[in-house]
């Protein structure tokens, strides 16, 4: 049975796609969209190193509720392993090997439902990085690229 709430929040989905944010992004090279199967959006995020990070987003319940992103293997189509997740510098990574496993692989941002249900207060302590449902996609897959702008992919250790 297909889900009755997903018309308006795909349509409002598929229009937010399409506007300038997204585009933009593309056009960057910050992003690229890959596919949208409802109620998941694959996209493949630029690194800081160049590589590209594939991350799974749910967007059902869009935009009311806020998005909520994994690491994703593009190849198998499935989540990509903790050890093969990007390595930072910042003291306070996107994807945190400490809290992102026990929380469904969610990136530690503001804008992510998981990071918001366990955070409640980052909407009123940081409201300019915090989802609402006046934002538009564009802007969560803005935010996971500026957390991943010092990441880099770790060696792939490879069969000999």
């Amino acid at each position: 049975m297909a889900d009755v709430s997903a018309g308006p929040a795909l349509q409002r989905l598929e229009r937010d796609l399409a506007d300038g944010a997204v585009d933009g992004g593309v056009a960057a090279g910050m992003w690229r969209v890959m596919s949208l199967d409802w109620p998941e959006l694959l996209v493949a995020v630029t690194l800081g190193d160049g590589n590209e990070l594939g991350v799974r987003i749910l967007v059902d319940g869009y935009p009311a509720q806020p998005p909520s992103g994994q690491p994703w293997d593009l190849e198998s189509s499935a989540a990509l392993p903790v050890a093969q997740w990007p390595l930072s510098a910042l003291a306070v990574p996107t994807f945190r090997r400490d809290w992102s496993p026990s929380n469904g692989n969610a990136p530690y941002l503001a804008c992510d439902r998981i990071g918001l249900n366990t955070h409640p207060g980052w909407a009123t302590e940081c409201p300019d990085r915090a989802w609402n449902p006046g934002r538009r996609i564009g802007f969560y897959l803005t935010e996971l690229y500026r957390g991943l702008q010092d990441a880099r992919l770790p060696q792939r250790q490879e069969n000999s």
